[in-house]
């Protein structure tokens, strides 16, 4: 019995003994988390991968293995803040267009999606995305499937109350103020919880302009 027991625990043991291939995502996601401070503090033209080294407090060797590059380690940090967010917005329990919008404001503002430096890494790249064509793709792409995501949203409630609108206007209205406001938070340093709570007051506001009853 004792040594089916041992044979057990082992194999528990060996369970949960991360692999190779943990070890090797969990460096990127350190590296990574390292690169958005140093962008968020610095910008993107401002930064080096000796920068990211140090903060994550590894050579510039490590960097380079998993990255290759300045730019690689960039647009990764940014797929790192897309992937994050829309992880948090397919949520199981935004299954209805009003809950995936009201969802999609909260968590624009959310303590943790909406912090500086996330936020910093967004402006960042929309700053550079003029000069530099990759970034302008990548920026114009993002812009383009969140405008598709609350335009179906949109167009669903608005047959719904049988209201007769511009859905893709009304998309990009609401993002282009959400947008609007993470940059005036930037510029003017107020993102703080009563800027964010405003902000989402604002956001309501608009849709509740539109769909009375629903907001």
């Amino acid at each position: 019995m004792n040594e089916v027991v041992a044979k057990a625990r082992k194999r528990s043991a060996a369970r949960r003994a991360p692999t190779r291939e943990d070890q090797v995502l969990e460096r990127r996601r350190s590296l990574l988390e390292a690169a958005l401070a140093v962008i968020a503090r610095k910008g993107l033209a401002g930064f080096t991968m000796n920068d990211i080294a140090r903060e994550a407090g590894c050579s510039y060797g490590v960097v380079s293995f998993h990255f290759k590059s300045k730019e690689g380690i960039t647009l990764a940090a940014l797929d790192h803040v897309v992937e994050e967010y829309d992880r948090n917005l397919n949520r199981p329990e935004f299954g209805s267009p009003v809950a995936r919008l009201l969802g999609m404001i909260a968590l624009d503002f959310d303590t943790e999606m909406s912090k500086p430096g996330h936020i910093a890494v967004f402006t960042a790249f929309w700053a550079e995305s003029v000069r530099n064509p990759e970034y302008q793709r990548r920026c114009a792409e993002l812009k383009a499937r969140y405008d598709a995501v609350v335009k179906a949203d949109i167009a669903a409630l608005a047959e719904r109350r049988g209201l007769d609108l511009d859905a893709a206007m009304v998309a990009r209205s609401l993002n282009a103020m959400i947008d609007g406001l993470w940059i005036s938070g930037q510029i003017f340093g107020t993102s703080g919880p009563a800027a964010r709570k405003m902000a989402k007051k604002a956001c309501l506001f608009y849709l509740k302009a539109i769909f009375p009853d629903d907001f």
